[in-house]
Order: structure tokens, then sequence, then C-alpha cells
């Protein structure tokens, strides 16, 4: 409780009420994360597939090592029944996704080390999972990349883990390496705005359901 107690100015009773204030937090974030998150997912994988067949999984499309190793994780993990692209993708974590929009590291092991770059797989085709990724990121004044759009990602990623491993939000949260830290506000923020890259659709519906809004204005004291 050391968390809630400095940020009660120890105030035994508050500093419960912010844990439970939390905890609705959490909830609510994920709740509209779990929609955005499927939807990431699904976007990137069907373009995968248009670009290079619907067994995108088995060829060599330039994935770097760690990229490798969580496909080949998911894939394990299937029984053998059920090696199919629907359930490897279901069973793709989001980390899988966010690494696919990183710069790409390094395949193999020396001497048969080499540099994979990601950049390659997103201008073949993950940049089109994004369909209104480019008026979203003029409407913030830059340019759409691949690197604007794993900085969206990257805020939804860390909020979802968070929230999912019961961390607290009432003194916002780091991203990862860094020592800044955002607020549940701009978390909140980084999934509406992926969600309008992805679907405009989807974000009205979010936007007009989501009850982070009305918790972060009932936060205790």
């Amino acid at each position: 409780m050391a968390t809630y107690m400095a940020a009660a100015s120890y105030d035994h009773s508050l500093a419960r009420q912010l844990y439970i204030w939390d905890r609705d937090v959490s909830a609510a974030l994920l709740a509209d994360i779990a929609i955005v998150e499927v939807t990431v997912r699904n976007a990137m994988a069907k373009q995968l597939e248009l670009a290079y067949g619907g067994f995108w999984y088995t060829a060599d499309i330039g994935l770097d090592g760690p990229s490798r190793n969580k496909l080949a994780e998911a894939w394990s993990k299937l029984p053998q029944g059920r090696r199919t692209s629907g359930h490897l993708i279901a069973g793709l974590m989001f980390g899988f996704w966010k690494g696919l929009l990183e710069p790409g590291g390094y395949v193999g092991r020396e001497p048969q080390r080499f540099r994979a770059s990601h950049e390659l797989l997103w201008n073949s085709c993950l940049n089109r999972a994004f369909r209104f990724g480019r008026s979203v990121a003029s409407a913030d004044g830059v340019k759409f990349t691949r690197t604007w759009t794993l900085g969206v990602v990257t805020i939804v990623h860390a909020a979802r883990n968070r929230a999912a491993h019961h961390e607290p939000f009432v003194a916002g949260f780091p991203l990862p390496g860094q020592q800044h830290r955002l607020t549940v506000q701009q978390a909140h923020e980084a999934c509406l705005k992926l969600a309008r890259m992805l679907d405009r659709n989807l974000a009205g519906w979010l936007e007009s359901t989501t009850r982070v809004p009305g918790i972060l204005a009932a936060r205790p004291g």
C-alpha cells in the first residue's frame, strides 16, 4: 500500500479509496485495449497474408531473432490438431506485433549473424494495416512512419501490461527503459488514437462506450 499511502499523504481511508480507484482504472483500460489489441493483430496478420500468402509464418520474410523466437514459441504451444493460421495468430501476444514495428534486430549466431530490417516489412505491407494512420499523423502535425506508429503502440502496450500485472496507475507509469512517467489520460488517448488509425468506426464506438474518462473524473481526493 506504500504507493497509495504516499499518494494519499498517509491518509489511510483515502489510500484504500485510491487502491479501489486504481483497480477500476485498470479494468476500464483493459476493456478498451482488449478490443484494440485484437484489431491490431488481425489487421497486421491480414496484410502479411496478402503480401506473403496464407502461410507467411513459414516463409523467410525478414523477421529478426526475437520475433522468430516468439513465433516458434506460439507454434510449439499449439496441439497438433490446432496448428492452423487462425490458432497461431490468436496465440501470438501483443508484444509480437509490436516487435514487428520495431527497427529489427539480429538473426542467428556468429559467424552466421545478420541484421534484419523490419523497415522492409513496414514498407512492403504493414503500413497498410493502419488504414487511417496517415490522416491521424497529419492531424498531429507529423509524418506517418513506422517509428511514429511504434510510439503509439508502445504506450498502449505498456499500459496493457501494467494493468494486466496489477501495477498501480495512481502515480502514472513509465515506458520501458524510461524515467519519465505518463498519465492514465495519455494512455487512454493513445488507445483511442490507435483505434482511429485502424478503423474510424471502431474509434467512434470506443469513444462512446469507454468508461475511462468517468473513472478519471471520479478520482478520490
